[in-house]
């Protein structure tokens, strides 16, 4: 069986490739030009692009995605939380002309998307293809996202927030936080904090609420912003004990989620 996802996933060209994974690029648009996210664009050059106006995602070329589904004999198509972008929807739209490719919606993004892949890698040879969406679906039961943006302009533009969640824009020297889980279409309103501490200990509590342990994964994932997520890194070991934590550099496609400066942090079942 063959994985294939997108670089929502977070997943690099060079770890997909030690995956035997197909990495399908979500696009960029800065100014007019568009970038396939990762293949042609860093995220590093990505901001510096963008200083003087605010970007646009969207999901993969068309072509590309057939052309990835007609190499895959047998696939599975890992795909970005449809909620937030068109890329499941679409590469469903082609089932009928690839009947070999089944589309999975992973229902989340960024580092427990790529989770869900690296775990479908692993078992791709072993498991049938009915048990493999069992497993995904599994770890999926206790996923959750949250989203710290430095620019709530990001989420605005691009209609990511509910219209609750979009009111906390107005908001003046706070640390507002949307979060993110299976089966939610848009981003919703958590909480604020006056500070990035604030921000995180608030998160902390909620995972608390959720018997987070180290029976999961967490990723902290951030556009530009190391010295905070490493902070929120060092947090979580202290209050989680025997806590596997990743640390991500968000794609140029999901820094036009929140915006660069942006932190996220996101949990997931590992087995």
């Amino acid at each position: 069986m063959k994985i294939l996802t997108d670089t929502g996933s977070l997943l690099s060209i060079e770890k997909a490739h030690e995956l035997d994974v197909s990495l399908i690029p979500l696009q960029v648009e800065v100014k007019g030009k568009n970038y396939r996210d990762y293949f042609e664009i860093s995220t590093s050059d990505f901001i510096t692009e963008i200083a003087s106006g605010i970007p646009v995602s969207s999901q993969p070329a068309i072509g590309e995605v057939m052309d990835a589904f007609e190499k895959a004999q047998d696939g599975l198509y890992i795909a970005m939380t449809s909620g937030l972008s068109s890329t499941y929807n679409s590469a469903a739209a082609l089932g009928h002309e690839f009947p070999q490719m089944t589309i999975f919606n992973s229902k989340t993004l960024a580092g427990t998307q790529g989770y869900l892949v690296e775990k479908a890698s692993e078992f791709a040879n072993i498991l049938s293809k009915e048990d493999m969406l069992r497993k995904l679906n599994h770890l999926l039961s206790e996923c959750k996202s949250y989203l710290i943006p430095v620019d709530f302009d990001y989420l605005k533009r691009n209609g990511r927030l509910s219209p609750m969640a979009a009111l906390m824009s107005g908001f003046l020297k706070i640390k507002p936080i949307v979060f993110h889980a299976p089966g939610m279409e848009k981003l919703e309103k958590f909480g604020v904090g006056r500070t990035w501490s604030q921000a995180i200990d608030s998160i902390i509590a909620d995972m608390n609420k959720n018997n987070v342990s180290h029976r999961h994964k967490v990723f902290v994932s951030h556009s530009n912003n190391s010295e905070v997520a490493d902070k929120f890194i060092e947090k979580l070991k202290a209050s989680f004990e025997s806590i596997e934590v990743t640390k991500l550099l968000l794609s140029p496609a999901m820094t036009t989620q929140g915006g660069p400066g942006c932190v996220a942090v996101q949990y997931i079942l590992k087995d």
